[in-house]
């Protein structure tokens, strides 16, 4: 058999050109760049592509450029394995930060010259006679010429590649203006999604409404009070569990100076840290999310609750209590959020979200009704994450369509969240049910680009033409998972991780290291 570790362009006398690459990445985000690097460094594979839609890498940390923006798992562990962030200044690294990390991933590694950025792919097809992949990709490109206003040009180009790998992501699709409220062709003021943050965009001396109260919400709630916003109106439907953000060690500007000096002279120390915050997320994971009925988690929510209570004032003490089970969403690692709440300006709102128009908008059912001045809206909503692979078109053996195949079998799935039958050479990396929403999330990324390497090696060097699991295989590991999953926290209340109901398609329902052992 023939080796695929070389590209080449075919060039059909008759035809139109075609690039070919043995392998084909899309999203240079960091399940991307995971990809790559792992592509060169176990595959000893040189020769693939990454497309991105975006103009630089980084995924979700290159589109929420919000105030404040920033990670909210330590930067030891929300760093590669192979390229640990021992050396960050702070804890939690800003979101410009955590790019900048990712850039020095890629110069080490060498793979900067496989990016291609501004990239949209639109659709991808198993061409069957040929046991390759199709890919319809759609650049745009900026043009400037002297005397002349920029223009923007765009053109698709077709390539084939013998594998796919799909790093696509969740959190990328805003979710638009909520169903059910009306005014939105009415409302006249600022309108802004936390994910879309418009550059030098100045809320100074404007009233200010914030919808939303997941992680982006805490975030930008204090920031935005560090600035001269006129007030800021914040509707809370449902309050998140709060847990206490860890403060470095002798404040930011002296953990800044010392802790990269520290963790550098010390020989294993920033690994042995790795090590305990991953151990420890692991120990949680039985405690919390695992046995919902635990006096470890009556606990947790207990102390939960206190940390609240002493910093938030007691006006929404009441408001800011959950009803649902600690660890159901995703918890929120917060100080700022909690304190800034005693600015004057600041005002916690509870009930729900109906109208807008004008520069206004209203909350309140029947007789308890109110309007807040609205100068700018400020949708932190989340994203569409339940649709994977969104808005792309996969079709698969006769034309199989990817989507398709999900909608008859109740949603995305994947075997060990990474292949589907149906769609040989097709892997993805943080797919269904890959997601640990108590850890950091680069596990899952290394857990999924781990098998996808582990089956991709086999086709590069020539050993096998296609690799697709069994319908069985997937049907019974499908079953395993909804089964599971209803044993678990995730099944007490609606949230992102379940689209809002039914079926959970975005959770794992065991600890990482069990998706980890089945390398």
């Amino acid at each position: 058999m023939a080796h695929f570790l070389q590209s080449q362009i075919r060039n059909p006398y008759d035809g139109v050109p075609i690039m070919f690459y043995p392998v084909v990445v899309i999203g240079a985000g960091a399940s991307g760049i995971a990809a790559g690097c792992r592509l060169k460094q176990k595959c000893g594979c040189d020769q693939f592509r990454i497309f991105d839609r975006q103009s630089g890498i980084g995924g979700t940390w290159w589109s929420n450029r919000y105030p404040g923006v920033a990670c909210d798992v330590p930067a030891f562990f929300y760093s590669f394995s192979f390229a640990p962030n021992y050396m960050s200044k702070t804890i939690f690294p800003s979101g410009r930060d955590y790019v900048d990390y990712l850039y020095n991933v890629v110069e080490e590694a060498g793979i900067a010259d496989k990016i291609q950025l501004n990239t949209e792919v639109k659709s991808v097809e198993w061409i069957e006679e040929d046991a390759e992949w199709e890919i319809q990709a759609c650049t745009t490109y900026r043009q400037e010429s002297c005397g002349a206003d920029p223009s923007v040009a765009r053109f698709t180009e077709i390539v084939r590649a013998k594998v796919v790998i799909s790093a696509v992501g969740i959190l990328v699709e805003p979710n638009g203006w909520p169903p059910g409220v009306s005014g939105r062709d009415t409302y006249r003021g600022e309108l802004i999604h936390s994910a879309r943050w418009p550059a030098k965009t100045n809320l100074d001396g404007k009233d200010i409404v914030l919808i939303g109260s997941g992680c982006s919400a805490a975030q930008i709630a204090p920031a935005l009070l560090q600035t001269n916003v006129k007030s800021l109106t914040q509707i809370v439907r449902t309050p998140p569990w709060l847990v206490p953000r860890i403060e470095e060690p002798g404040g930011r500007k002296t953990y800044a100076k010392w802790a990269p000096w520290v963790y550098g002279t010390i020989p294993g120390l920033g690994y042995t840290v790795r090590m305990l915050l991953c151990g420890i997320s692991e120990v949680l994971w039985y405690a919390v999310f695992q046995r919902p009925d635990t006096s470890f988690r009556q606990r947790e929510e207990a102390s939960s609750l206190a940390h609240m209570r002493a910093l938030a004032p007691v006006a929404y003490h009441e408001q800011l209590t959950p009803k649902y089970p600690l660890g159901c969403k995703r918890r929120i690692y917060d100080n700022d959020w909690l304190r800034g709440m005693h600015d004057p300006r600041f005002l916690l709102e509870s009930r729900p979200w109906r109208s807008a128009a004008d520069r206004s908008i209203t909350v309140g059912n029947k007789d308890d009704v109110k309007t807040y001045p609205a100068d700018a809206l400020i949708l932190a909503t989340g994203f569409e994450s339940s649709q994977f692979l969104h808005p792309i078109s996969v079709l698969g053996r006769h034309g199989l369509s990817l989507h398709g195949l999900w909608a008859t079998r109740g949603g995305p799935h994947a075997y060990l969240g990474t292949a589907v039958d149906g769609f040989p050479n097709f892997f993805m990396i943080l797919g269904p049910n890959t997601f640990a929403g108590h850890t950091s999330v680069i596990m899952a990324i290394e857990n999924s680009v781990g098998h996808a390497i582990r089956l991709i090696k086999p086709i590069l060097n020539g050993e096998v033409e296609s690799v697709e699991p069994k319908a069985a295989a997937v049907q019974t590991w499908l079953a395993g998972i909804r089964r599971d999953m209803a044993k678990t926290v995730f099944s007490g209340c609606q949230s992102w991780y379940n689209g809002g109901g039914g079926n959970n398609p975005v959770m794992y329902p065991y600890v990482p290291l069990h998706l980890y052992k089945h390398e």
